[in-house]
Order: C-alpha cells, then structure tokens, then sequence
C-alpha cells in the first residue's frame, strides 16, 4: 500500500467568534493546537481579525506508515471579519491554553449590534453546460 502526502502551504485553523453583549466584549476563540506560542501573531484593523503562526511537525511521528493523516502543519493563518465594531486600543487581551487561542476584544461604545436578522430565500436551479 502507497501513500502519497502532498505537502501544504498552509491551513486555516477553525474558530468561533462569539459576541458577549452582557461584558461589552467579542470573544475569539482559534484551534491552534500545538502551535509555537513564540510564532503566534494578532492583528486587528477596522474590518478584520487575523491571526497567525506556525505548528511545526514533530520527527517522532515520521517512523512507519501513515494510514490517516488529518493534521496540518506548517504556518495557518485565520482572517475574520470583525461583525461588529470594536475597540482594539482598549482592554483587549490573549491567552493561549489548551490548544486554543482565545482572543476578546472589548465592543466599540459607539457599535451598532444588530437586532433583526434579514433572511433571503433563493431557488438554486442546476445548468447543464
């Protein structure tokens, strides 16, 4: 049996992003599982959140053949854009613990939060080309 790994150029961790109106704060939460804490980088501009960095692989687990591969490794990067308006000068903190980076960036006093939801419902017609 052969196994062909192709190698990545990077990945994009999963997150949540939670809005916790009651503390006036948004709450990012990545799965960075294994990550070097050193490599880890947040940027926040008016639009977006990005988070970056690197999840080296160990050279222990190269003996034998893989049957299953599903983690990635090599450097991720995670881009979300903010749904609200935040203030990143403010009280806005990091911690990575358990294979999570969580993230919370306090809410702008002048956000608007949405209270009502717009919902569009659409008929997707499949074409034969």
């Amino acid at each position: 049996m052969e196994f062909v790994v192709r190698p990545r150029v990077g990945f994009e961790p999963n997150a949540d992003v939670v809005v916790d109106e009651e503390r006036g704060q948004m709450v990012v939460a990545v799965e960075v599982a294994g990550a070097d804490p050193e490599s880890l980088r947040v940027a926040v501009d008016d639009r977006y959140l990005t988070i970056s960095g690197l999840r080296r692989e160990s050279s222990g687990v190269r003996r034998g053949s893989f049957v299953q591969k599903e983690i990635a490794y090599g450097s991720f990067a995670k881009r979300i854009r903010l749904p609200i308006a935040v203030d990143f000068l403010g009280d806005a903190h990091a911690s990575y613990a358990d294979g999570l980076l969580v993230i919370a960036l306090p809410v702008s006093p002048t956000a608007y939060l949405p209270t009502t939801r717009t919902e569009i419902r659409m008929i997707v017609k499949r074409t034969l080309s």
